[in-house]
């Protein structure tokens, strides 16, 4: 980006803006949008789960990763937009301090602040983080029960030998609170469940109890995106002057003709 604004001669101006707060109404408004991104990227991977599950652990690194990033780069985009617009309504509440005239403090909880980004992807992913860290502590290690017995079997249930073995079939599982909670972390993280693979114990458990950090990682993509909102102001300011420096290098090129053209029309009627 950087090497093509420069071969285009596009350089970035900064305008001074008015620095805004971290915690705002807004900012936290905006929060939805980040958990939206993180339930959109877990109705695809239930969609399309099943296609992307593979033997292999390679491809399934490959197409992992290539949704994380395409979630955070959607996330990314999104900060960035919205930090321009923070910047430039930062820029207007500047302008009327400079005129003496005064900026409510609604107004200046619109302007841009660095850590605003940040506190948007956390409040957005605030509801997710406290139920994988209750889902963390609780966590353990998931071992799968055997199938039910056919019906003739249940003749040597009575039997002293066999009996106590087969009573284990018997046993009935029920649906607690953490097969709940593994069942909503295992959708909303699946790229990551997917990495390590559904047959791997020890890294399914891994994964189980790193949950609360790993539901932060796509919405600080926003966050670092939105720190960019005063380059990409400064970009948008360094269009304007660009296209009017084109603009007056046309007109004084038009200039040049039309004055070229109005001697050359005197040589010939001298």
């Amino acid at each position: 980006m950087q090497n093509k604004s420069k071969k285009k001669g596009l350089k970035p101006i900064y305008k001074p803006y008015l620095l805004g707060t971290v915690f705002s109404r807004k900012a936290a408004g905006r929060g939805w949008k980040v958990g939206g991104y993180l339930v959109v990227l877990g109705i695809i991977s239930l969609l399309v789960g099943g296609l992307l599950s593979s033997d292999s652990l390679a491809l399934r690194l490959i197409v992992s990763v290539v949704m994380i990033v395409s979630c955070g780069m959607l996330l990314y985009s999104e900060g960035g937009r919205q930090g321009e617009q923070d910047v430039a309504f930062a820029e207007i509440a500047q302008n009327r301090l400079n005129e003496g005239r005064r900026v409510p403090e609604s107004e200046k909880d619109a302007c841009f602040h660095p850590g605003k980004g940040f506190f948007t992807a956390l409040v957005g992913v605030l509801p997710l983080f406290l139920l994988a860290l209750a889902f963390s502590l609780i966590a353990q290690k998931q071992f799968y029960g055997v199938g039910a017995l056919p019906a003739w079997v249940s003749a040597y249930q009575g039997e002293a030998s066999i009996g106590q073995a087969l009573s284990y079939y018997a046993v009935e599982i029920s649906i607690r609170a953490e097969d709940v909670l593994r069942l909503l972390m295992r959708f909303l993280l699946f790229p990551f469940v997917n990495i390590v693979g559904t047959n791997d114990v020890e890294g399914l458990y891994l994964v189980d109890k790193l949950s609360p950090l790993l539901c932060l990682i796509l919405p600080l993509f926003y966050a670092v995106g939105y720190l960019r909102g005063p380059y990409l102001r400064a970009l948008v300011h360094g269009n304007i002057r660009l296209g009017r420096r084109r603009h007056d290098a046309r007109e004084r090129k038009a200039r040049q003709v039309r004055a070229q053209r109005g001697a050359e029309q005197k040589k010939e009627l001298i």
